[in-house]
């Protein structure tokens, strides 16, 4: 009875891993590797709760395991999800390696389903620590899972950019920085209102010595959107 039980054992945990889909992320960062496994590939849309291993490129030593509820990603025409270990290319891929927080080191955006505005693709973030850890964050995981899909990242400016729409007419893009704590703050803002008439009113926001300096412009439609 005993080795029944032990049978059945092996047996469920191997139909559970059959169930599961599998692939490799070995281009989206010059550090990382990771193997993705998902619950769910129907036609070339794939999705549900997910588990991502992250490893050392360079040494293959296994750094840090993540969960999704929603991974939710693509394959192309010719991939074949049911192969087993398909290798994803470096933009289809739905993890996103970067320093987000400009301290020099590789943090990591998790695609975790559809949260964002529009129904537009919203993320986990997780920034690197000591140890070649990596620890959630739940500030800038705000920032990427309430707007119009994952931050921009400017290197040059050190900043990231979050877009926000409402309806047809209005669009606004918020620039945060980071303080000395490494804390996101909203340093700069631009809105776009085209709402009236062919004019575009063109509003922008800055932080100046502590203080909130605003610009306010106006803008015939068609020059504006042919600059």
């Amino acid at each position: 009875m005993k080795s029944l039980f032990i049978f059945c054992g092996i047996l469920l945990l191997f139909s559970n891993s059959q169930a599961q889909f599998k692939f490799l992320a070995n281009n989206s960062s010059d550090q990382y590797k990771a193997k993705i496994f998902v619950d769910k590939c129907e036609g070339n849309a794939c999705g549900g709760k997910a588990t991502v291993i992250v490893y050392d490129k360079v040494t293959g030593r296994e750094i840090d395991t993540f969960h999704s509820e929603n991974l939710d990603f693509g394959l192309t025409e010719t991939q074949n999800a049911k192969l087993g270990w398909l290798e994803l290319g470096k933009y289809q891929t739905p993890l996103i390696f970067g320093d987000f927080n400009f301290d020099g080191l590789e943090d990591l955006a998790i695609r975790n389903g559809n949260k964002g505005a529009y129904s537009s693709p919203s993320y986990d973030i997780y920034l690197a620590a000591a140890e070649n850890k990596f620890l959630p964050n739940s500030e800038l995981t705000k920032l990427a899972s309430e707007n119009l899909g994952m931050f921009d990242v400017d290197k040059k400016l050190k900043q990231v950019s979050i877009h926000q729409k409402d309806g047809c007419c209005f669009d606004k893009t918020i620039n945060y920085k980071f303080d000395a704590k490494n804390a996101p703050y909203e340093d700069s803002s631009v809105i776009e209102d085209s709402s009236i008439a062919d004019i575009v009113t063109v509003i922008t926001q800055k932080m100046v010595d502590g203080k909130v300096k605003r610009t306010v412009q106006k803008f015939k439609m068609k020059d504006y959107y042919n600059q």
